[in-house]
């Protein structure tokens, strides 16, 4: 089963950029071959070859939803494009569409599998704005929910959990930038 995790968000305007923090953490993990991870900051019709040769597409993206900050959410969108409206999804309109139109692409090819993984974000319209803290404490939850979603071994995910402990630290500062390459390096010396 060919798997891809989409991460979206710009990550110069605040919370709308916890994706693609998201998508560098799941760079670093050795997830299997079959599972390809993407960081963007908007949909692009270039995605559409690819969305149509996989069998489950997995969208990380902030959540604009009635929900308290930091809130993490999986839904499965597959059957409903209306559902991805529902869902909070930030930039839910362009999936809608992107959705689609893959589907036109392909429509005779197997039907392709949609999860929205996200949580909710406290604010999406500072820009050059640090993470908030209520978005910063769920990344945790976030990348397992992700990890979940896509049937990873429990190995890669306690990988994941490690690197975030790792980094405990710099939850106390907002604004302190993460180096995953080397809190991922210091989990695999852990395993």
């Amino acid at each position: 089963m060919r798997t891809l995790i989409l991460c979206l968000g710009n990550e110069r305007v605040s919370d709308d950029g916890i994706g693609a923090e998201i998508g560098r953490v799941l760079r670093l993990l050795p997830l299997p071959d079959d599972i390809l991870v993407k960081v963007v900051p908007r949909l692009r019709l270039d995605l559409l070859d690819v969305i149509a040769g996989i069998d489950h597409l997995v969208i990380v993206d902030a959540l604009a939803a009635k929900a308290a900050p930091g809130t993490c959410t999986v839904v499965d969108v597959t059957q409903h494009c209306a559902a991805v409206v529902a869902s909070g999804c930030c930039h839910s309109n362009d999936v809608r569409d992107l959705i689609h139109l893959a589907r036109e692409v392909a429509p005779r090819g197997s039907e392709c599998s949609i999860t929205i993984a996200g949580v909710q974000a406290d604010h999406v319209d500072r820009y050059d704005a640090p993470y908030s803290q209520a978005v910063l404490l769920a990344r945790p939850r976030l990348v397992d929910l992700v990890l979940l979603s896509t049937g990873a071994e429990l190995k890669i995910r306690l990988l994941a959990e490690a690197s975030f402990r790792e980094t405990v630290h710099l939850l106390h500062d907002v604004s302190a930038p993460c180096d995953w390459q080397e809190t991922s390096a210091q989990a695999a010396g852990v395993q």
